[in-house]
């Protein structure tokens, strides 16, 4: 029986019209705004480059492999550079068009953004232009270059073309970009660009203020008061009526605040719940690599709940959530704590797969009301976290708990995107979430109420991070950036006995336990990296989940890094708080911007990683970031 021939000319133009697929997929929407005078000769130039950078690699690696008799190893080359090859000519394009390299961040972002239909397909595509364009290759390499016949087939004239062409190209790039442009030739380019123009700015005291004065410099007159500490989830200021929201969905909260200290511009650390929520209980930043934090390295830190042990109270963390979501459960120190409870520590729960298994805000509620009744037998004034969970998506309630109807999105909707048609749905499920864990608050403040702590209780109340509904950042929900529906959410402190105020003045979750210890005159921590909260500090912020940003505010204007394509942003918080004008709109901007706030941010950023890579604490060195 006669073999049928490899078709490599048929497996080649399959190869071409598919890769124009995938750059097809890759620029939806956004191919027809970019002529002769845009970025796209720029894009056909790099990847040009790109492709020939490619060539001298296969030849080099074709050179090394030779010397291999098995089969197997060379193919097992071509696949590993073909893969490498092919994604980074994939991540040229997004970053034109997106401003984000093709990371593992970069790539949820474009799986979560995309149609599945187009996911499908590219995957599908992409598979079948590595696998091929590695048989090409294999094949090639057994035709001739291991049969000692390489010089009938790359002779000195071809090899001089091979090196000379990329560094040809390259030249035609370089002379091509105008010089404004030059900057954003790469973003690694732009980045290093950054550095060398930057320099250290002075610092200025902002219109008078002190920097080291204090917001709440009082005195309580109770010498160990009980501490309540509520965090809720998922719940940006602007989405609650204490903070001009429109919908009574809080009347609990706004009760207990009219007789409470109510912070308007008070800012997690980050957008997601493993580092905002870690952050808030240990005033210590979770930033601690450059891909992610698993709470896996053993550094010092301390809680609230540590240096209250030493006072002689009574201590307990009681959360709807699975602590092992993200390993968090890692992070915290437990043998402080009389209770530690979460949604698992009785073996039931509610609802939720995989480390995301939840109970249901009143099971939390009543198991604090439990724990309170066991402890006032006692004499030791108490701490008690509460954490609750109904409010994160997909804002889980009970049955009889729905104000605002209609509340069923379809199963179109996901986490990543509102299907035309859900967002009046998607909005009244997440109302009625917040209406739900307010009415537990309204229960566990009764009890208080009954039990006459009102008169010797400090409560807090706040949310670990936001969520958003508009897309301003180009995302909904949250865990993708630093902009204000993300990261600014509600805090209230209630003092017993205290004046009901309210404070504009910008401050930070990590100084909340800082400023709690010194109004009681407890002693603090060295490992804290908040301090009790001053006027308009400095506010630093992140997100390291489905993207990868850092940002700061100061002197409201707000500054911020993607750090997979180091593209910055900025923005006047004063006359833009929505953040819809991006003040960087030339490379004279971003100098600009960078000197006077991005060597901040970036020396913030440094600093933390240098403390945590190089395992300072272990030589008993602070961190002072």
């Amino acid at each position: 029986m006669k073999k049928r021939k490899f078709k490599l000319d048929r497996l080649l133009i399959i190869d071409i019209i598919l890769f124009i697929l995938i750059i097809a997929i890759t620029l939806t929407n956004n191919i027809l705004k970019y002529g002769p005078t845009g970025n796209l000769p720029l894009i056909i130039m790099i990847l040009s480059f790109n492709v020939s950078i490619g060539l001298l690699i296969v030849l080099a690696v074709n050179k090394l492999v030779k010397v291999s008799k098995t089969g197997f190893l060379v193919f097992i080359f071509y696949i590993t550079i073909i893969s490498f090859l092919y994604w980074y000519f994939i991540s040229t394009v997004l970053h034109f068009y997106y401003g984000t390299f093709l990371s593992l961040g970069g790539l949820y972002y474009f799986i979560a953004t995309r149609t599945w239909e187009a996911m499908v397909v590219f995957y599908i595509a992409s598979g079948f232009v590595i696998l091929s364009s590695t048989f090409l290759f294999y094949y090639f390499s057994r035709k001739y270059f291991f049969k000692d016949q390489l010089k009938r087939v790359i002779n000195k004239k071809v090899k001089t073309i091979l090196i000379l062409t990329p560094i040809f190209i390259l030249l035609i790039v370089i002379i091509a970009i105008p010089k404004g442009e030059a900057y954003e030739a790469s973003p690694l380019i732009d980045f290093i660009a950054q550095l060398v123009l930057a320099k250290e700015p002075a610092i200025i005291d902002i219109n008078g203020t002190k920097i080291d004065e204090k917001i709440l410099d009082l005195n309580i007159k109770i010498k160990k008061p009980n501490f309540v500490f509520i965090l809720l989830e998922s719940i940006s200021a602007e989405r609650l009526p204490l903070y001009g929201y429109e919908r009574d969905t809080t009347p609990n909260i706004d009760d207990l605040a009219k007789k409470s200290i109510v912070f308007n511009k008070a800012y997690s650390s980050s957008a997601h719940s493993d580092y905002a929520q870690t952050a808030f209980l240990s005033s210590r930043y979770a930033l601690v690599d450059s891909y992610r934090n698993f709470f896996d390295i053993n550094y010092p830190r301390k809680f609230m709940w540590d240096i209250l042990k030493e006072y002689n109270y009574t201590t307990s963390y009681i959360s709807s959530q699975d602590d092992n979501w993200a390993n968090m459960i890692n992070y915290y120190n437990k043998d402080t704590l009389d209770l530690y409870y979460y949604s698992l520590s009785d073996g039931k729960y509610d609802y939720g797969s995989g480390n995301a298994k939840k109970d249901y805000d009143e099971h939390t509620i009543n198991k604090s009301i439990q724990w309170l009744n066991q402890t006032l037998n006692k004499s030791n004034p108490f701490y008690m976290y509460i954490n609750l969970q109904g409010t994160h998506y997909e804002y889980n309630y009970p049955k009889n708990n729905s104000k605002f109807l209609p509340d069923k999105p379809s199963e179109s909707t996901t986490y990543y995107s509102i299907a035309e048609g859900d967002y009046n749905k998607s909005v009244n499920a997440y109302d009625n979430s917040v209406y739900y864990a307010d009415k537990q608050l309204g229960i566990l403040f009764d009890y208080l109420q009954r039990k006459n702590l009102f008169k010797n209780t400090i409560i807090v109340i706040s949310s670990d991070h936001g969520e958003s509904f508009e897309k301003r950042g180009k995302n909904i929900r949250h865990g993708y950036g630093v902009y204000e529906e993300e990261v600014r959410v509600p805090l209230i402190i209630y003092l017993p006995g205290g004046k009901p105020r309210i404070i504009n003045d910008r401050v930070r979750h990590v100084d909340v336990i800082p400023t709690l210890l010194d109004i009681v005159k407890f002693n603090s921590s060295q490992e804290f990296q908040g301090k009790p909260m001053t006027k308009n500090p400095t506010t630093f912020l992140m997100t390291q989940n489905q993207n990868f940003k850092i940002g700061m505010v100061k002197d409201d204007i707000k500054y911020m890094m993607n750090m997979l394509s180091y593209t910055p942003e900025a923005y006047n918080l004063t006359e833009d708080p929505e953040e819809t004008n991006n003040l960087i709109k030339s490379k004279k901007d971003k100098r600009f911007y960078y000197r006077e706030y991005g060597y901040v941010l970036l020396k913030w950023y440094r600093c933390q990683l240098k403390y945590y890579a190089r395992e300072k604490w272990t030589d008993g060195e602070v961190i002072d970031c």
